[in-house]
């Protein structure tokens, strides 16, 4: 698998491992600052292989990237880590099951 981080536009615009996403946080920040009239989406991220098969649908909020040690970059600015069990834990409630229906129609 790629470790290239895909902008818009298609183009390489920084490198991801998949090990640490305190890394891709620190990578997405420099391309931010680095990049003009392009950007980069959570869909522009390498290793989605890392993704468990439970979280594929999860849509309450974006989560970027999975890493080898099962913490997750998450929020619209890239600028949280949180561990995978909090977000199953969010992911398992009411709310979030509420917030699923409703993203279904």
């Amino acid at each position: 698998m790629s470790n290239d981080i895909i902008s818009r536009k298609g183009e390489v615009v920084g490198q991801w491992d998949g090990n640490d996403v305190n890394d891709l946080k620190n990578e997405l920040a420099r391309i931010k600052k680095e990049l003009k009239g392009d950007r980069v989406e959570h869909t522009g991220v390498p290793h989605k292989d890392q993704f468990p098969d439970d979280l594929e649908g999860f849509t309450a909020y974006i989560i970027w990237a999975i890493d080898k040690n099962e913490n997750c970059l998450t929020g619209s600015g890239a600028n949280r880590v949180e561990p995978i069990a909090q977000i199953r834990e969010f992911y398992g409630n009411e709310i979030a099951k509420d917030a699923m229906a409703r993203k279904r129609g």
